[in-house]
């Protein structure tokens, strides 16, 4: 009888401990849940950067391979490029003679216009020679004038003989005919000066061919850059430092406009996206403490920090999605929140469990 009084007591302590234990857990799990938001279900995200072919061609090279960290600029695929680099040099040649034909045109030109300008001068300087010559003559032919006129009065006194007076008549006669002779030499001379000048029509003809040659010259020049930006693109080089996550191709594979290459992600960038509750969703700030449980290390716990609050819920964001179905539901909708991790272990990849832990505080003791 005493033993089991003894086993009943022992058995009382031990419910009392267990309901005192019970109570204390409860109650801190209840503190807990007052001063703590949880989610169980968060994920490590990045940017993947998605690298895709610009152009149609087959795989010569892959450069990488998966795992490989790279920096900004490394090649990571070749395409063939033979067919682009011939259709680069005969561009070239072409637009080498088109460029050649431009500055034949224009050297016909400037040889144009100091041949007339030449021409002109001199057929000028031989109008204004032809005029001063007539100017001349015509000075003779008033002096003869006025002599021949003095001749005829003494001719008519018995002064002088007739004989005088035929020869001054003609000498009038041949500065009349000089004078005439000159007038249609000045006329003659004005008139291939005009001529000369009219051939700066030509002028304006290879003003035209240079122009034509100009414009095939810059067309040339278009499917020069569109030919080097086909070769350059065919060179695929890494637009981030990262680590290749993933290679579809082979070498040796055709590939198309738009086909899906490789995927690469800068690991240096990650963050932890959490969905939370929206009835949970009021406690949070920018720049609470986080604590980070990693289903990759069970052992260990993490620090981080709330970087930002989405403005939108997850069943808005998902493609299609408006929430139409949760509305009908009456299903408590999740926000996502991003969280940076402040001492990630060595290896974190994207699409990660973790469970995260984030402190309630007033806004007052936020830093």
């Amino acid at each position: 009888m005493a033993l089991s009084a003894r086993k009943r007591g022992i058995f009382k302590w031990l419910s009392l401990l267990t309901a005192v234990a019970g109570i204390g857990f409860g109650a801190y799990e209840l503190f807990h849940w007052f001063t703590h938001v949880y989610e169980f279900d968060a994920r490590i995200r990045t940017d993947l950067t998605r690298i895709s072919s610009r152009v149609n061609g087959t795989i010569e090279q892959i450069a990488v391979k998966e795992g490989e960290r790279v920096r900004a600029g490394d090649l990571l695929i070749s395409m063939e490029a033979d067919i682009v680099r011939q259709r680069l040099a005969a561009l070239d040649a072409d637009l080498m003679g088109a460029s050649v034909r431009r500055d034949k045109l224009r050297a016909e030109k400037l040889a144009l216009e100091a041949d007339i300008a030449a021409r002109a001068a001199t057929k000028r300087q031989l109008v204004h020679a032809l005029k001063v010559e007539r100017r001349a003559l015509v000075d003779r032919h008033a002096i003869a004038t006025k002599k021949l006129q003095r001749t005829e009065f003494l001719v008519k006194k018995n002064l002088t003989s007739q004989k005088l007076l035929e020869d001054d008549q003609d000498r009038v006669i041949d500065l009349s005919g000089q004078i005439a002779i000159a007038d249609a030499g000045v006329k003659v001379a004005e008139r291939e000066v005009a001529e000369i000048e009219a051939r700066r029509s030509e002028i304006a003809v290879l003003d035209q061919d240079i122009r034509i040659a100009e414009i095939e010259a810059a067309r040339l020049r278009a499917q020069v850059r569109e030919q080097e930006v086909n070769l350059s693109e065919r060179f695929i080089k890494s637009p981030i430092d990262g680590v290749v996550d993933r290679v579809f191709k082979n070498q040796g594979e055709y590939v198309e406009d738009a086909d899906e290459l490789l995927i690469i992600h800068d690991p240096e960038n990650i963050w932890i996206e959490a969905n939370i509750a929206e009835d949970q969703i009021r406690h949070l700030q920018v720049g609470q403490p986080v604590k980070v449980d990693m289903d990759a290390y069970p052992f260990d716990t993490f620090r981080g920090r709330v970087l930002s609050i989405g403005m939108v819920t997850v069943a808005d964001l998902a493609p299609g999605g408006n929430g139409a179905s949760a509305k009908l539901l009456k299903a408590t909708q999740r926000i996502p929140v991003k969280i940076k991790l402040l001492d990630p272990p060595d290896i974190t990849a994207p699409g990660m469990l973790v469970e995260v832990n984030i402190q309630i505080r007033n806004k007052a003791s936020l830093p």
